[in-house]
C-alpha cells in the first residue's frame, strides 16, 4: 500500500519523512501536472468543443478528428492550445495540491487505521485507498473550482460569450458579473467526476504497480520508469471511461450556467450523449496519468523522496 513501504531497518517511510516531504509532494505533483497539461492541451480543447456542440443552435456532433480539423481551419493551430495558460495553472496547482493532500491524508488514515502487512489485497484496504484518493481530490477540486470554470470558458470563448485577456481577467469578470455562484458553477458535477475518478485511479494504479513489482521481483530486477508509465496509463484510462458522464454535465453547466441533468441529456440526445468527447478525454487522461505518475516519482526521488514515493 502506498505510504507504508518498509526499509531494511524495519521503519516505515512515513516515520522517516520530514515535514518537508509535503513540499516535495507539492513540487513534484505541480511539475508533473504542468508538463502534461501543456503537452496534452489539444485533447482538452477538442473534448470541450465536442461536449458543447449542443449549446450552439444548428451545430452537429462531429468526431474527434473532424472537430480538430474545424478548430485548425477556423482558428489556426494555436486554437488547439486555447486556454492553455488557465489549463496549466489549474492542472499544476491541482496536481500539486492533490499529491500534497494525498500524502497527508494517507499518513492520517494509516495512523488511525493501521493494517497488517498482508492486507493490501483485502476489500477494506482497497476501500481505504479509494477513499483516500476521493477525499484528497474532492478537497483540491473544491478549492480550485474557479480556475476550472475559467479553463473551460477560455477553451471555448465563443460559447462563454466573452473574450478574456487572461486568467486574472477571467476570474474578475466572472466574479463581477455572476458572483460566487458563477465561479463555483458545476462544482457538484465536478466532484461527481473527480472524486470517483481519483479513487478508482489510485486503486488501479497501486494494484497494477504492485503486480508489476511482484513480477519484476520474480525476474530479479527492479521497477523501471516505463513500468510506472504503463501502470499510470492503465489506471488513467479505466478511471476516465467510467467517470466520463459527469464531465459532460460539468462542461455544459460551466459554459452556460444552466441546470443540466443526466436525465435531460439522455431524454434529448440519448444515452450515448453521456460519452460525447470521451475519446479525446480518455486519450488525454491516459497519457496524462502515465506522465504524471512517472514524472511525480522521478521528481520526488530527486528531491529526497516522499511518503508516496520513497
Amino acid at each position: 500500500e502506498m505510504g507504508r513501504q518498509r526499509d531494511d531497518g524495519g521503519e516505515t517511510s512515513e516515520t522517516k519523512r520530514s515535514p518537508e516531504s509535503g513540499v516535495t509532494s507539492f513540487l513534484a505533483g505541480s511539475s508533473a501536472g504542468l508538463v502534461s497539461s501543456g503537452i496534452l492541451q489539444p485533447f482538452e480543447v477538442i473534448k470541450t468543443r465536442m461536449q458543447a456542440h449542443k449549446l450552439r443552435p444548428g451545430s452537429i456532433n462531429k468526431s474527434m478528428f473532424k472537430t480538430a480539423g474545424c478548430v485548425v481551419r477556423d482558428e489556426g493551430i494555436r486554437g488547439l492550445w486555447s486556454g492553455v495558460t488557465a489549463s496549466c495553472v489549474r492542472t499544476a496547482a491541482g496536481a500539486g495540491l492533490y499529491f500534497l493532500l494525498l500524502e497527508r491524508v494517507t499518513k492520517e488514515v494509516n495512523a488511525r487505521f493501521p493494517e497488517s502487512p498482508n492486507a493490501s489485497q483485502s476489500s477494506v484496504a482497497l476501500m481505504k485507498t479509494f477513499a483516500v484518493g476521493a477525499v484528497s481530490r474532492s478537497l483540491a477540486a473544491t478549492l480550485l473550482c474557479p480556475l476550472t470554470v475559467v479553463k473551460t470558458r477560455m477553451e471555448y470563448t465563443s460559447m462563454s460569450g466573452t473574450a478574456y485577456t487572461g486568467v486574472t481577467n477571467a476570474l474578475v469578470t466572472i466574479g463581477r458579473t455572476e458572483g460566487m455562484r458563477g465561479l463555483f458553477s458545476g462544482l457538484g458535477s465536478t466532484l461527481l467526476r473527480d472524486a470517483p475518478f481519483s479513487g478508482l485511479n489510485l486503486v488501479v494504479y497501486t494494484q497494477t504497480r504492485k503486480m508489476m513489482q511482484d513480477m519484476r521481483a520474480k525476474e530479479g530486477r527492479a521497477m523501471t520508469p516505463f513500468d510506472t508509465f504503463v501502470a499510470g496509463a492503465i489506471s488513467g484510462g479505466v478511471a476516465t471511461f467510467l467517470t466520463h458522464p459527469p464531465d459532460v454535465l460539468r462542461t455544459r453547466i460551466q459554459l452556460r450556467s444552466v441546470n443540466v441533468t443526466f436525465a435531460s441529456v439522455v431524454a434529448d440526445e440519448g444515452i450515448r450523449a453521456l460519452w460525447v468527447g470521451s475519446l479525446p478525454r480518455i486519450a488525454r487522461r491516459t497519457l496524462q496519468q502515465a506522465m504524471t505518475w512517472s514524472l511525480y516519482e522521478y521528481v520526488a526521488k530527486n528531491l529526497g523522496g516522499t511518503a508516496l514515493s520513497p
